[in-house]
């Protein structure tokens, strides 16, 4: 028999989660304190963009529903998956306040329910929240105890914006946090009905998890910074090529191909904000941040030097640019932390003789250039077009002959 799963928490990574295990069969009760967004639910309607989630919410709907209570959600499942926010502190340091509003809420009903329960944490934490906080609070709150009357798990998700659900339904590895074997088995579990391929179940204690969740994406962006801060090194080199040398680079199985390519630093809602609470993390435990901060250095460096690469191609061809790209990457309307916009918003100040627009199949971003509703729009009469966010139709050359004669094409990404 199937577990009857609770979301709590119904945003990017909460709704597509929802109906990933919706689709795998679960009974699913999504639950989010917004009134009227859990309306729009129930009424079929799906409230943002991304890849694949309309057409499966709509294949899911018998095993979904939707609340705006916790109680109701929280009574009538046997697994809780909690996916709120935790923004960052001036500090850096993810806050728990969203999470341990919840908490306060659940302790009482655990309180009351005899079944066993488990609490998963899928939001992104410090380490040493599950065991130092989240736990005391539950039993002090519930008079029960973890790992024997209930269940506390750490679940993050490796998951991209743009390709969620296939990260979902497809990941390398399936990380579990727990406070005993009873609850890593049932989640286990959970994965395995729900995974379409057959990833690596890595369960540990808690703060093991923690801490891999964060030190995997921030290993990810030292890759990512390696190959530009190599890229920038090449560029003063005669004959150097740092794309061939990341690829060869990638044949190495020590190092491997993901994330060892030049382009723009990385950005969005997740890799920036890891790096920084990893590196306050090392603080915390006395430890060297130095590698770190190098990453998050290198990357910060990016915008200033693609811009000026641009506005001395401009100065050779011609003022007119057309920038192709505003999303952090494709597949998505997201322009948190975003080089692309980063790049745009130092060319729009720092140089203002340019003719800037701007073109993305789904990002907009007000600012001193001129957004374009196609490419062809943006690039006809250009003399200098830049591909910023790499989108596959950005690499096409049906639109090079609409650019100006004698036009500059200026590609980050090779």
């Amino acid at each position: 028999m199937k577990e009857t799963l609770s979301i709590i928490g119904l945003g990017k990574l909460g709704l597509c989660t929802a109906a990933c295990f919706a689709k795998a069969g679960f009974a699913v009760i999504g639950m989010d304190l917004r009134t009227e967004y859990v309306e729009d639910l129930n009424a079929g309607k799906t409230p943002f963009f991304e890849t694949g989630l309309q057409c499966l919410l709509a294949q899911t709907r018998e095993n979904m529903t939707f609340t705006p209570s916790l109680a109701e959600a929280f009574y009538n499942s046997t697994v809780s998956f909690i996916i709120v926010p935790t923004p960052s502190r001036r500090d850096g340091a993810f806050s728990n306040e969203h999470i341990l509003s919840v908490l306060q809420q659940m302790g009482p009903l655990l309180a009351e329910k005899k079944p066993f329960h488990i609490v998963n944490v899928v939001s992104t934490v410090m380490p040493g929240s599950c065991q130092e906080v989240f736990i005391p609070l539950l039993e002090k709150l519930s008079r029960k105890t973890a790992g024997k009357d209930f269940g506390v798990a750490y679940n993050p998700e490796f998951i991209a914006i743009g390709s969620v659900i296939e990260n979902f339904l497809n990941p390398d590895l399936v990380l579990i946090g727990e406070s005993d074997k009873r609850t890593g088995d049932i989640l286990e579990e959970i994965y395995k009905n729900t995974c379409g391929n057959q990833p690596h179940m890595a369960r540990s204690n808690l703060i093991n998890a923690e801490i891999t969740k964060l030190a995997i994406n921030c290993y990810c962006t030292m890759k990512i910074s390696f190959a530009n801060n190599l890229a920038a090194i090449c560029d003063n080199v005669s004959g150097a090529n740092a794309a061939k040398i990341c690829q060869m680079l990638g044949y190495d199985s020590r190092i491997g191909p993901k994330y060892i390519n030049p382009g723009l630093g990385f950005g969005g809602p997740c890799f920036p904000r890891d790096n920084e609470a990893f590196i306050k993390f090392i603080e915390q435990q006395n430890g060297l941040a130095g590698l770190q901060q190098a990453v998050v250095q290198i990357n910060n460096a990016q915008p200033k030097r693609f811009a000026e690469k641009i506005a001395r191609a401009a100065e050779k061809h011609g003022p007119k640019i057309a920038l192709l790209g505003l999303a952090y990457k494709p597949g998505t309307y997201l322009t948190e932390r975003s080089q692309a916009l980063d790049i745009a918003n130092h060319l729009a100040n720092h140089y203002p003789q340019l003719r800037l627009k701007v073109y993305d199949p789904l990002a907009r971003a007000d600012g001193l250039w001129q957004q374009t509703d196609t490419l062809e729009d943006c690039v006809t009469e250009a003399n200098v077009a830049v591909i910023l966010t790499p989108y596959p139709e950005f690499f096409e050359t049906h639109w090079h002959p609409l650019l100006h004669a004698g036009a500059a094409i200026i590609n980050f990404w090779s």
